[in-house]
């Protein structure tokens, strides 16, 4: 289980989070909505260990495996999709890659160009199926589908829904009907 108890979080004078309790049960699947500037981004760099909170506790399964889709894509530009992929994976598996890439819309085809070639909706996917593809026991996902053209959103969405099969999945995301297609429940922040 994750677990966030009276957490409080402030940059600099801003307070962005102030006595927040949240628990997620392990294979739990949860949405993290609310207006622009309401803490959902440091909620998840709170639960990464990206920084610690000024007070209270954050607390996960010890050792527990992350794969993350953060706001920007973080690609290794210069490198293709299948290289940015296998960068995470224990054992490399390039068929693994393409079939996932495929799956999300991305043929062999764009999958050897270099990433900074891509568009930004083609960029996002790769970072989605780098997330996938780590294997990982808690996915967290921060707006994971901006700039999906709407024609591949819902196979985007699909494949994310399958990927957190047995995994806990935590969703940062404007759209209720994104969030409620892969079966999160919504929490208001």
């Amino acid at each position: 289980m994750i677990s966030l108890k009276n957490v409080s979080k402030s940059f600099g004078e801003q307070r962005v989070l102030s006595g927040l309790s949240l628990d997620i049960p392990d294979g739990g699947r949860v949405a993290l909505m609310g207006r622009s500037g309401a803490g959902k981004t440091t909620v998840l760099n709170l639960i990464m260990g990206i920084f610690p909170p000024d007070s209270g506790e954050v607390s996960l399964p010890k050792g527990i495996k992350i794969g993350a889709v953060f706001q920007e894509d973080r690609l290794v530009e210069p490198l293709n999709a299948v290289a940015n992929c296998e960068m995470v994976m224990k054992e490399r598996d390039r068929k693994k890659i393409l079939n996932l890439l495929n799956e999300l819309g991305i043929g062999e085809e764009l999958a050897k160009k270099p990433t900074g070639e891509l568009s930004g909706g083609e960029k996002r996917r790769v970072a989605i199926a780098r997330a996938i593809l780590r294997e990982p026991e808690l996915l967290i996902m921060d707006e994971p589908f901006k700039g999906i053209d709407e024609q591949t959103l819902p196979r985007v969405i699909g494949q994310v829904g399958l990927a957190a099969a047995g995994r806990t999945l935590v969703l940062v995301t404007h759209s209720a009907e994104e969030a409620e297609a892969i079966g999160c429940e919504i929490i208001k922040i």
